[in-house]
């Protein structure tokens, strides 16, 4: 896993509006991704200052 795409790739996504939705990550992240690289993702994303965003909030 190379968290370093994966964030270069939600950068790009939250760009606009500061956010990313939980289906835009998952589909980033690769099914085989362990626990602790999930976590560091998470932390990644809230250095970074994105918020993730549940995908029902809007509806």
């Amino acid at each position: 896993m190379d968290l370093q795409k994966i964030m270069a790739k939600a950068r790009d996504i939250a760009k606009s509006t500061g956010t990313i939705t939980t289906e835009q990550l998952s589909g980033l992240c690769p099914n085989s991704m362990e626990s602790e690289d999930i976590a560091a993702l998470f932390t990644a994303l809230r250095a970074e200052g994105i918020r993730l965003k549940d995908d029902d909030a809007d509806k």
